[in-house]
């Protein structure tokens, strides 16, 4: 009987284990430099992974409307989209799926670092940043009715996934406004980043550059569901992460463990952004399918309450192990590993 008991509790004990995110030391953390200061070489190489992504047959079988390796990446962006958008989860959760990125591209053979884009550089002059070159980098605005790209390694390939939370097929698009990228200057990030509390800096990332800055590049339709479909999304949120690390960098002992907000939505205010809360918003994007609200997780898993804690369980629904919000608060903590050059 106790033999019994030792064997269900080492099983019990070995399935947890394999949710959980292996925690070492970080020794050397890995440099994510700016698009600007990173090696051509590492350039292409990135750009390739991130195609062969875009080509490369979907491996969950889980996920709806997913066909390939990186629409998976844009539909656990669509399953979170109400509980990773307008409140306590969008900084941590963020961080998170550009770890997920950042394993994928591993299965595409890229090991080289993963880059942000120092939109300060850029501020109010979008289009003529070295991000959008045609040959070493996204390329620029998209042309057509659908605002398809129309060079750089991202012409002519399709995401699955969107609008909304619908699973049509679609081209790479965005659309650059280069007036609304003021907003995205070195002024605007001292601002959103000068309060002292989680939730004075989570507002003002979330509602300044953040918001700005997707509204001047208008990725995927300006899809706020689904605009990861668009590879350069992930140079944006690089930069909104460097933003929190540098909030949270004066002054570690408190900011590490400074978490706060919602876990999910609150259906009478929805996107913060978008008037009339969620019903009225439905009206844009729809509502999350059968399919979708089968795999979505339970927004409060660790938390026992509708608000976020360190606790709170983050789910990439099989691509890598779960982590908690706690895994992600320092990015040389240990689960993490790098820093921003």
């Amino acid at each position: 009987m106790l033999r019994d008991l030792l064997l269900v509790l080492l099983a019990a004990s070995t399935a947890l284990g394999a949710a959980l995110p292996t925690t070492t030391a970080c020794i050397t953390p890995q440099k994510r430099p700016s698009w600007h200061d990173m090696r051509e070489t590492d350039k292409k190489a990135y750009l390739a992974a991130n195609v062969c992504l875009l080509t490369s047959p979907q491996k969950l079988n889980r996920l709806p409307g997913a066909k390939t390796r990186w629409d998976e990446l844009v539909s656990l962006h669509q399953i979170h989209a109400l509980q990773i958008h307008t409140t306590g989860q969008f900084l941590p959760y963020h961080r998170y799926y550009l770890n997920i990125l950042s394993f994928l591209l591993q299965e595409c053979g890229y090991s080289g670092p993963l880059p942000y884009w120092d939109e300060t550089r850029d501020a109010g002059k979008f289009s003529s940043s070295p991000v959008f070159d045609p040959a070493t980098g996204f390329g620029g605005s998209g042309k057509g009715p659908q605002n398809c790209v129309a060079d750089g390694p991202f012409v002519n390939l399709t995401v699955n996934i969107g609008p909304g939370f619908k699973s049509q097929p679609r081209c790479v698009n965005r659309r650059i406004t280069n007036a609304l990228s003021n907003q995205c200057g070195a002024t605007q990030v001292a601002a959103a980043t000068s309060g002292s509390t989680y939730t004075q800096a989570l507002d003002a990332i979330y509602s300044g550059p953040h918001l700005l800055g997707h509204m001047a590049l208008a990725m995927m339709d300006g899809d706020s569901i689904t605009s990861s479909g668009d590879p350069l999304f992930f140079l944006h949120h690089g930069f909104m992460d460097k933003m929190w690390w540098d909030w949270q960098s004066k002054d570690l002992t408190k900011r590490l463990k400074d978490i706060s907000g919602l876990n999910a939505q609150d259906p009478a205010v929805g996107f913060s952004e978008f008037p009339g809360g969620m019903e009225v918003e439905s009206a844009m994007w729809g509502k999350p399918t059968p399919e979708i609200l089968a795999v979505t997780p339970d927004p409060t898993s660790g938390d026992g309450g509708k608000t976020i804690t360190l606790g709170h369980v983050m789910s990439s629904l099989g691509i890598i192990p779960n982590v908690t919000v706690a895994d992600v608060m320092d990015i040389k903590g240990g689960y993490l590993c790098y820093e921003y050059v």
